[in-house]
């Protein structure tokens, strides 16, 4: 072989061992985006640890205010409906929730708290795409602190005495709570978290229109 076939075929052996940077270059998905987003075409009622459908079957689109698209269909409650709830709440609060010891609501409490942090990234996601916030609002203040109010009141559901000195610390019953619409899941931790911790439970009334 000669010197000059020799250095051609060298050059063609570096050739193919050079790395390629170019050709499958590709970006990691971006936190932000939603290909991870699994969203159900219709969400019903949650009555007494099951969804159930709305007695009088109606329903209401929710859209997205960024691009006026449709995200789910969402069941619209009426009397029937809340009277079926607080009824299975009064239940639950009468036989279970207000006889639990407070240390074990609290190991209940704790664990909401704990599966907020695990679907952190998917619930930013989709209280921006919701409600129209920017994704660092909801990705760095709703979320987190919505996961911060439960694991705060999961530490306070045994120590009431020490919040109330002097006092008579019972739980009332249950409690209708109504939800507005800019701040939806930081807004219902405030609500929930406490009043869980204390004994009670809850009935939730979310916001179904943006204002």
């Amino acid at each position: 072989m000669s010197k000059k076939s020799h250095k051609s075929s060298k050059s063609a052996d570096a050739s193919e061992l050079s790395l390629d940077f170019i050709s499958k270059l590709a970006y990691a998905p971006a936190p932000e985006s939603t290909g991870h987003i699994r969203l159900q075409k219709q969400y019903e009622l949650f009555i007494n640890g099951e969804w159930v459908k709305p007695v009088k079957g109606g329903y209401f689109e929710t859209f997205s205010p960024s691009t006026e698209q449709s995200l789910a269909r969402v069941a619209e409650a009426t009397q029937e409906d809340v009277d079926k709830a607080v009824k299975a709440a009064r239940n639950a609060y009468e036989n279970v929730w207000s006889k639990m010891p407070a240390k074990e609501r609290g190991k209940y409490i704790y664990r909401i708290a704990r599966l907020i942090q695990e679907r952190a990234r998917e619930f930013a996601v989709i209280e921006t795409m919701d409600g129209g916030k920017s994704i660092r609002e909801s990705r760095d203040i709703d979320v987190p602190l919505a996961a911060n109010h439960f694991f705060y009141y999961a530490g306070w559901a045994d120590k009431l005495e020490y919040a109330f000195p002097g006092r008579e610390v019972k739980s009332i019953g249950v409690a209708g709570q109504i939800i507005p619409w800019n701040f939806p899941l930081l807004m219902a931790a405030w609500k929930i978290a406490p009043a869980l911790a204390t004994g009670n439970t809850v009935v939730l009334k979310p916001a179904e229109l943006l204002r």
